[in-house]
């Protein structure tokens, strides 16, 4: 299953429950890293690029750091949410981390 696949499934899921995707909200991308120093160089990155990220420790060996990247409110739709989490992926990777989910609360 690709991707937008995968994206597209758990915003069905989402709209079945009752969210109204038509409403724009902040969605929260997660990254996980290996190193203090690739999380924080991530960040620094996409709050240059308009994102709020936030840097915490995370409880898995090997993966001690997380990243939660805020997005300025969009509309939850399958190409947005590809598209942002494919950048924020491969922006992540530059410094040794990994996405690891989204999510958003109901707007």
């Amino acid at each position: 299953m690709s991707l937008y696949d995968e994206n597209e499934e758990v915003l069905r899921r989402m709209a079945a429950a009752g969210d109204d995707l038509g409403r724009p909200r902040p969605m929260d991308f997660s990254h996980l890293f290996p190193t203090r120093e690739g999380a924080i160089a991530f960040a620094r990155r996409v709050d240059a690029e308009g994102f709020t990220p936030v840097v915490r420790p995370y409880d898995k060996p090997g993966l001690p750091f997380d990243v939660t990247v805020t997005t300025a409110p969009m509309l939850p739709t399958c190409a947005n949410v590809t598209a942002t989490e494919q950048r924020l992926a491969t922006l992540a990777a530059e410094q040794g981390g990994r996405p690891d989910g989204w999510g958003c609360f109901e707007a």
